[in-house]
C-alpha cells in the first residue's frame, strides 16, 4: 500500500503550497486522492479474502483505453523521483481494452513497488504494457539482486519470504505478490518471473481476452 498512500500524501501537501486557492483550483488533487483512497479499500478487502481463503476476487469489467495507463505512470514517476530512483515507462497499449480497472492497477502497483523496493538508488524501474489482438501484456523490471531458481517457484505463495539478501536487507516479500497472482487468475491471465541481465528480476504477465 506505499504507493497508494504516497500517492494521496503528495497530493495533499501540494494542496498547503495553495492556501489562497479554491476546491474547484484543487479538485484534480482531491479526485486523485478520493481515487487512491478507492484503491485502498479494495486492496485491503483482496488482501482480507485471500488471508481467509474467502470466494476470491471477482472482476468488473469495464472498458478503458490507452489514457488510464498514461495517469498511473504519472504518479509512479513521482514515487520514483522520491525514492531516488529513475522510472521508464512504454505505453504501446494501441487500442482499448476490456478488464476490470481497479485490479488491474493494484496489479501493476504491487510490482511497481516491488520494482522500487529493490532496485539499487539511482537505478532504472522500467514498466512496459502493451496489447495484440487479444492480450495485454505487462512488464516491469528491477536491478537488485535477483530472486534463486528454488525461490522462483515459491515466491507467490502467501507469507513466502526469500532467505537472501533480497529479504533481509528489504524485508521480504509478504502477502504483495501472492495477491498480485491472485488478481491476474482471476483476470484469466498468467504471471512469471525470471533474471534480468545483469542482475536484477523480471515480471511478466499476460492477461487473456482482453
Amino acid at each position: 500500500m506505499r504507493t497508494p498512500l504516497a500517492v494521496i500524501q503528495n497530493r495533499l501537501e501540494s494542496l498547503f503550497h495553495k492556501p489562497e486557492s479554491t476546491i474547484l483550483d484543487n479538485s484534480e488533487n482531491i479526485a486523485y486522492s478520493l481515487d487512491e483512497v478507492q484503491n485502498m479499500r479494495l486492496l485491503t478487502t483482496n488482501l482480507l479474502n485471500l488471508t481467509r481463503r474467502d470466494d476470491g476476487i471477482k472482476p468488473e469489467i469495464e472498458t478503458l483505453d490507452s489514457s488510464f495507463f498514461d495517469k498511473v505512470f504519472t504518479n509512479y514517476a513521482t514515487i520514483a523521483e522520491e525514492n531516488e530512483k529513475g522510472f521508464t515507462a512504454q505505453n504501446q497499449v494501441g487500442r482499448s481494452i476490456k478488464t476490470d480497472k481497479t485490479l488491474l492497477k493494484q496489479l501493476m502497483t504491487i510490482l511497481f513497488d516491488n520494482a522500487i523496493k529493490y532496485t539499487e538508488d539511482d537505478g532504472q524501474v522500467p514498466l512496459t504494457v502493451r496489447t495484440n489482438d487479444r492480450h495485454l501484456y505487462i512488464t516491469v523490471a528491477d536491478n537488485g539482486p535477483g530472486i534463486a531458481d528454488e525461490d522462483k517457484k515459491k515466491i507467490f505463495d502467501r507469507f513466502y519470504r526469500v532467505d537472501k539478501a533480497r529479504t533481509r536487507q528489504k524485508g521480504g516479500f509478504g502477502l504483495g505478490l501472492s495477491l498480485a497472482q491472485q488478481i491476474v487468475l482471476a483476470l484469466k491471465g498468467t504471471i512469471i518471473v525470471k533474471d534480468n541481465q545483469p542482475k536484477g528480476t523480471i515480471f511478466e504477465v499476460k492477461i487473456t481476452g482482453v
